[in-house]
């Protein structure tokens, strides 16, 4: 009776051992779905260079006057020590490395190119009384001297700032341009102002533009005339003050960008209209300048009076260019 249960139960442990390795060695049925994503990427190409180089004025200019030359001169402005010069008749054409900005590169992301232009020091005679060195006076008493005077009725700066673009075979001038997209119906209100051709800083051009074409008429201007030579270019902006400019325009991605910007400048020779045989309306101003500054250099001339500030015989200029990335 006792081996009979014992037989039972070893029976029943085996039975339950043979159930629980059914549980063990599988698993229970259910619902699977599954999937694997992979990707990867570099960083975009950015490659935008721009650079600033050159100087913009000279120690010398050489001669253009055919007499001149035909008799052995070259040059027609030299200084007289290592400082750099401008005066009348000379122009940045001349200056062999000029200051230019450059941007190159094809970026991968859209790009803002970004000049700014600014005339640190300019050569300037204020409005006012100044004594005229262009003619030599005889007194009644048989003595000669400088004794006529001149009056400027508002400021008097010569040298006139521009700025030249360079790019997919083109050149153009910015002031220039700006004034041939002029509309017609502006066109004699900006030439009272001032604003012609090669009368004009770009300084002046812009503010000019602005007063007579109001700022949609003027924005319309700089788009058509700055598209015209900056292909591929969009948003174009020009602002200026009375001595600074600056320049923008952006580009959508892998646009390529390869151009240069130089910040010109000019001092016409015969400035202004011509009010005696020989004698220009700003000849007086110019020689007044070129007095003080031999009076600067150590030169005694008798009776010279220094004018008061902001007059100015020193030119200077900085150019900044700047390349950024548009979020």
């Amino acid at each position: 009776m006792k081996k009979n249960w014992i037989t039972k139960v070893a029976v029943l442990m085996l039975a339950l051992v043979m159930v629980t390795s059914c549980f063990v060695g599988s698993t229970f049925a259910k619902y699977v779905t599954r999937a694997e994503g992979q990707d990867n990427a570099r960083v975009a190409k950015w490659g935008v260079l721009v650079s600033v180089e050159g100087n913009a004025f000279a120690t010398e200019y050489e001669a253009e006057d055919e007499a001149y030359l035909e008799d052995g001169g070259t040059l027609a402005v030299k200084a007289s020590n290592e400082d750099q010069v401008v005066a009348p008749g000379t122009n940045s054409e001349e200056v062999g490395d000029k200051l230019v900005a450059s941007v190159k590169g094809t970026p991968e992301v859209a790009a803002r190119y970004i000049l700014e232009g600014k005339a640190v020091k300019d050569v300037v005679l204020p409005a006012g009384t100044y004594t005229d060195y262009t003619h030599l006076v005889k007194a009644d008493d048989g003595t000669y001297g400088y004794t006529d005077t001149f009056t400027l009725d508002k400021a008097y700066s010569p040298v006139k700032w521009n700025l030249v673009i360079t790019g997919k075979g083109q050149t153009f001038d910015v002031a220039e341009e700006l004034y041939n997209n002029l509309p017609a119906e502006n066109l004699a209100q900006a030439e009272a102002y001032g604003l012609t051709p090669d009368g004009c800083s770009i300084f002046s051009a812009i503010q000019i533009l602005k007063k007579v074409a109001g700022n949609e008429g003027y924005q319309n201007i700089v788009e058509t005339a700055l598209s015209n030579v900056v292909s591929g270019g969009r948003n174009f902006q020009l602002e200026a003050t009375d001595d600074s400019f600056t320049m923008s325009y952006d580009f959508d991605p892998n646009k390529e960008m390869d151009y240069t910007f130089e910040l010109s400048w000019e001092w016409a020779f015969e400035n202004g209209e011509e009010i005696e045989d020989g004698i220009y309306e700003f000849d007086a101003a110019d020689t007044f300048l070129g007095n003080w500054a031999a009076v600067k250099l150590g030169q005694e001339i008798e009776g010279f009076v220094e004018p008061a500030a902001p007059a100015s015989t020193e030119i200077s200029a900085t150019l900044t260019a700047t390349a950024v990335q548009i979020d």
